[in-house]
């Protein structure tokens, strides 16, 4: 990823504790021969729950849970993949087994794509068997993720099996667990600016509302950006709500998400040196992007009634952590709040909650790199300078249009989506890059509403 200086954001600690431990792993398992680390150029991303958190006894070879099995018995899948503006979007719902079981058996061919294509390039088979046990132990991670990871090896399965001829042996759950954190173990790029209230206020199609741009920027690896897709969640359980996730086949954390309240975090790799070494991380520590699924769909987290940013802060602020990362977080408007958006810079030490204002953009616009900026003292970065200039050149003033060109004009050679993040209007803009293309390509975004997203699930 960015470690070039023309970038003026070079990569700083994020992972590092991490990669150790798992580098240790599999020295161990390959009886002293070390793997090749992960390449820091061709970055990776992962999910991260938390608050129901366990650690179930999950080790590769394990068969599907009963919850996972009886998905198999129901003989109607519940989900469907559909094509909306020449973008996949998987629909699921149900129990967690349910959803990962439809999940399983409607991308089963794109999972192990992923997997054998892309994901054991940067997490080789030996550290990913070491890695396994690790998380059964180490791993707080929801037990509602853990039976819908189960349900997707038991969908993959019924639909013509789970193996992996990288692996030469079966998928488990342990196995898709591990791989859904990798943004805990290598370093990526990302770059988001939000606003609202003045700043969107002279934008007939905004009329004030908050809206965001985001990039992720992570590889341009064919056999990844070939399938990406939009998955909609829609659990069956009352006291969680439905998620819209923008990930990739085999997927189940959050890197950008939306839910029903219209609450939305995007994931940005920390470039801090703060992440826990291995000692600590074999502590335990909650898988960031899993934390964040497990979050969002909760309808309410600190207990005020209310499934707001606020709940987000404070399951972040709950958990322990073991990388460096940043979340940007935007919501509808509420009379009580300052403002709808915040950047949250976590790392194992803690928590840091920066502000509209704090950085000088202004109060209604706020900006993230990767580059922890009140946690730590920020440092240059030519992306973020870009922001600063757009946002000055502009008066703070912004139209989509105008968020869009900023978010073409910021992103990295690794690009792999951008996003237009309306959360009033429960709304996403989004440009999936496709293999070999132009990562500045001048693409408009394909619209999505909501309802549209989750259509008319089945009684």
């Amino acid at each position: 990823m960015a470690t070039s200086n023309t970038l003026g954001c070079g990569i700083g600690g994020a992972g590092a504790g991490l990669l150790g431990l798992l580098g240790l792993l599999g020295l161990l398992a390959c009886g002293g021969s070390e793997p090749s680390p992960p390449s820091t150029a061709t970055p990776a991303s992962a999910p991260a729950p938390a608050s129901d958190s366990a650690s179930a006894s999950e080790r590769p070879g394990s068969p599907p849970s009963p919850a996972a099995r009886s998905a198999l018995d129901d003989d109607a899948v519940h989900g469907e993949l559909v094509t909306l503006g020449g973008q996949r979007v998987l629909r699921v719902w149900g129990s967690p087994a349910q959803m990962g079981h439809a999940h399983g058996a409607l991308l089963r061919a794109s999972i192990l794509e992923v997997v054998d294509g892309y994901a054991l390039e940067v997490i080789p088979p030996a550290t990913l068997d070491a890695a396994g046990g690790l998380y059964s132990t180490v791993a707080h991670i929801s037990p509602r993720l853990r039976e819908e990871a189960e349900g997707i090896i038991a969908g993959m399965e019924a639909a013509g099996g789970a193996r992996s001829e990288r692996l030469g042996r079966d998928l488990v759950a342990a196995d898709l667990l591990v791989l859904n954190a990798v943004t805990d173990l290598v370093a990526i790029g990302c770059s988001s600016l939000s606003a609202w209230g003045p700043s969107t206020a002279e934008a007939t199609e905004l009329a004030g509302a908050p809206v965001m741009v985001r990039n992720l920027d992570w590889s341009d690896d064919p056999d990844l950006l070939r399938n990406q897709v939009l998955i909609a969640y829609q659990p069956d359980d009352p006291e969680r709500q439905p998620v819209v996730s923008v990930a990739f086949a085999g997927y189940v954390g959050c890197l950008s998400c939306m839910n029903e309240a219209g609450v939305s975090t995007l994931f940005n790799m920390g470039y801090g040196e703060g992440a826990a070494g291995p000692a600590e991380a074999l502590g335990g520590f909650s898988p960031a992007n899993l934390l964040l699924r497990d979050t969002l769909e909760r309808r309410d987290v600190d207990g005020d009634g209310r499934s707001t940013a606020d709940d987000v802060e404070a399951a972040l602020r709950s958990a322990t952590h073991a990388g460096s990362y940043i979340v940007h977080v935007l919501e509808p408007r509420r009379p009580e709040a300052a403002a709808p958006a915040r950047v949250l810079e976590v790392e194992a030490d803690g928590l840091v909650a920066r502000h509209p204002a704090s950085d000088g953009l202004g109060s209604h616009v706020l900006a993230a790199t990767n580059h922890l900026r009140e946690k730590t003292e920020p440092r240059a970065c030519s992306r973020y300078a870009r922001i600063e200039r757009q946002v000055e050149h502009d008066g703070g003033r912004f139209d989509r249009q105008g968020l869009w060109q900023l978010g073409t004009r910021i992103r990295l050679p690794q690009v792999v989506y951008t996003l237009l993040v309306e959360p009033e209007a429960r709304r996403l803009g989004v440009w999936l890059r496709a293999p070999g293309a132009d990562a500045r390509a001048d693409d408009p975004a394909v619209m999505h509403e909501w309802a549209a997203l989750l259509g008319e699930r089945p009684s």
